[in-house]
């Protein structure tokens, strides 16, 4: 009986340039493409209801811009560090990122340039505390409705929350 096995033979001057595409393979799958490094989604997304303030003009009947809050829980399942740089809505004519903080007695709240959503980590923003302040609405909001923020990320790009008013 014979045995039909063949093997191939590779010729010693093949098996640098082997070498090398088996470490250049090893190499591009080190490498994860941006999506993977920064993946951030928003968690129950809420506002309470807002009215747009009267004028303080006597008899004016028009209305200013009011302001409102934004909470929400940020969610970084991707292995670097992201920072939520900057906030928009129609609602408003800024939404801007603020903290809230204590000095002596007072209650006081100061926008934030930035803030930074760790790697595989979360972030809440909540009443009292961290929160994405709306400034100046277009219009009253009311309970039960449905508006959007985008939030833009350093690494993530923009993502678009969908916010209900609670």
């Amino acid at each position: 009986m014979r045995d039909d096995k063949r093997r191939v033979a590779c010729p010693r001057r093949w098996l640098p340039g082997l070498m090398m595409a088996a470490a250049a393979g090893t190499l591009l799958g080190c490498v994860r493409p941006a999506s993977e490094r920064a993946a951030i989604h928003a968690e129950n997304a809420w506002a309470r209801p807002a009215a747009m303030m009267e004028s303080n003009h006597k008899g004016s009947g028009t209305q200013t811009g009011g302001t409102a809050a934004v909470y929400l829980t940020l969610v970084n399942d991707g292995r670097e560090n992201d920072r939520l740089i900057d906030v928009r809505t129609d609602v408003a004519e800024r939404a801007e990122i603020h903290a809230t903080t204590m000095e002596g007695d007072e209650m006081t709240m100061h926008p934030l340039q930035e803030l930074v959503v760790p790697a595989r980590g979360r972030v809440e923003l909540k009443p009292g505390e961290t929160h994405v302040m709306l400034v100046g609405l277009r219009r009253d909001l009311r309970r039960g409705e449905l508006f959007q923020v985008a939030l833009r990320f350093e690494k993530a790009g923009t993502i678009r929350v969908e916010v209900e008013v609670r």
